[in-house]
């Protein structure tokens, strides 16, 4: 499990079993599925989660970890 703690909240990368897939969790939500954990943090970095909070903060922000291995692993 990765995670991140955003200016929105917590951030979390994890395996759900349901959809035997990795889902982007932001403040207890399931914002989507990924086939891996960089495609999950790209969109993350990208602005582009479905996670209207976190989306509109594009270009606002400056200190967004740019791929996963900056994200903490738990």
């Amino acid at each position: 499990m990765f995670r991140y703690n955003s200016p929105i909240g917590l951030m979390i990368i994890a395996f759900d079993k349901r959809e035997n897939m990795l889902a982007l969790i932001i403040n207890d939500t399931i914002y989507g599925h990924y086939p891996t954990a960089v495609a999950a943090a790209a969109d993350v970095y990208c602005h582009s989660t479905g996670c209207y909070d976190w989306d509109k903060l594009d270009g606002t922000i400056f200190n967004v970890p740019a791929e996963i291995f900056y994200w903490e692993w738990k």
